[in-house]
């Protein structure tokens, strides 16, 4: 038992850095995010004169704003550093640390990891927190991720007394700074008088990624993560496929990670289109055998047509023709005579309203103007094995 427990572990894998697809990896370049960066940096450029500032960003989940904001944040520090300057960071999760007392914990734990997690009220912790920062001669930039969960029962002063920190002494002038993130329109939520410190300028929203910009991004991924010669070219495109739907770059390299699992599981040497398929099969839940039986027979015999020439080219995509094809010859194989181009195509049409595939015009490299068929949620070899069941 323990010889197959080390078999495992030692064995090799087309990954050679797992760390490039955790959703904390903060790659060098943030791509298609480059705007949006140079917007926060001049935003937050007042900090370096010890000026505070604060800025909301706003967009849906897994268009860069957790990422970007981290990256921006460390460059600060490091440029201040350099200019002699003290910046103390902090990002805290607000589903986390729904809490004012819990978020002020959080930052408190940053400069003692042994404070008391209770025994303090919010504003003895406020002062505590004054005397740290007056002790290091430092500012403070404190990111809250997820702010909006801060808001979802009664409402928080926290953010209030964060912005309001350099007014309560005229003595200490200590700025502190704030990053709001959040999916939704945070500023909505602010009571008046703490919307007065946001200025409705300093907020940055983010669109779901293109189609071609997660293409970018798993390809950077791919790049940085697996090992060379490891990764099918048709992997970037069915991924980025199949997550352009939501436009969420997370999801992508959710499904890169999964499919690199699913090769080195099978112990083979390159990730293929069908470890893609899997993954999404297994992050999504796959088509059920009941929308399955919902299926005439010629539209069963088309998506078999589809799943086998997939299957048997390892491609992530099958042209329009070479599917006519192979729904001609299976069609005798099941004693079925095939229908016209017409009919064929009809079925195409239906099975992809169904959910089964997926239909796109065919790009550059591609002879002529043709469309392309590919299955985005399950793998070819489970459509195939659960059709043929159904065809008996």
């Amino acid at each position: 038992m323990s010889s197959i427990i080390e078999d495992e572990l030692l064995s090799s894998s087309v990954i050679k850095d797992l760390e490039v697809l955790d959703f904390n990896y903060i790659p060098e370049d943030i791509l298609h995010r480059e705007e949006p960066l140079r917007f926060l940096a001049q935003m937050f450029k007042p900090l370096l004169s010890g000026i505070s500032q604060n800025v909301v960003i706003r967009g849906p989940v897994g268009t860069g704003k957790t990422v970007m904001a981290k990256k921006f944040c460390i460059s600060l520090v490091n440029l201040a550093r350099k200019q002699g300057k003290t910046i103390e960071y902090v990002h805290i999760n607000c589903r986390k640390r729904s809490k004012d007392a819990m978020v002020l914990l959080g930052i408190l734990n940053h400069f003692d990891s042994r404070f008391p997690d209770r025994g303090f009220s919010v504003q003895e912790m406020l002062e505590v927190l004054r005397k740290q920062l007056k002790r290091r001669d430092a500012q403070l930039l404190v990111v809250l991720d997820e702010a909006d969960a801060l808001f979802q029962k009664k409402g928080s002063n926290l953010i209030y007394g964060l912005t309001r920190f350099s007014d309560e002494s005229s003595m200490d002038k200590i700025p502190v700074s704030l990053l709001l993130i959040s999916q939704k329109d945070v500023l909505s939520m602010l009571d008046s008088a703490t919307l007065s410190t946001f200025k409705r300028s300093n907020e940055i929203s983010l669109d779901k990624y293109s189609r071609d910009e997660l293409f970018d991004i798993v390809q950077q991924r791919i790049d940085l993560a697996f090992h060379t010669g490891t990764v099918d070219d048709g992997c970037s495109d069915l991924i980025s496929d199949i997550a352009s739907e939501w436009g969420d770059a997370r999801f992508a390299i959710e499904l890169l990670w999964k499919a690199g699992i699913s090769a080195d599981h099978q112990h083979v040497d390159l990730v293929t289109p069908e470890h893609v398929r899997a993954a999404k099969a297994e992050t999504y839940s796959i088509v059920t055998e009941s929308k399955l039986c919902n299926l005439e027979r010629h539209q069963l015999l088309t998506l078999h047509s589809i799943a086998k020439r997939l299957k048997k080219d390892g491609t992530a995509y099958v042209n329009t023709g070479d599917a006519e094809k192979t729904y001609a010859v299976t069609c005798e194989e099941y004693g079925e005579k095939p229908r016209s181009h017409t009919m064929f195509w009809n079925y195409l049409k239906e099975i992809e309203s169904a959910g089964f595939v997926t239909l796109k015009q065919s790009g550059k490299g591609q002879l002529g103007t043709t469309q392309l068929i590919s299955l985005p949620d399950i793998p070819a070899e489970i459509v195939s094995n659960k059709v043929e069941e159904l065809l008996g």
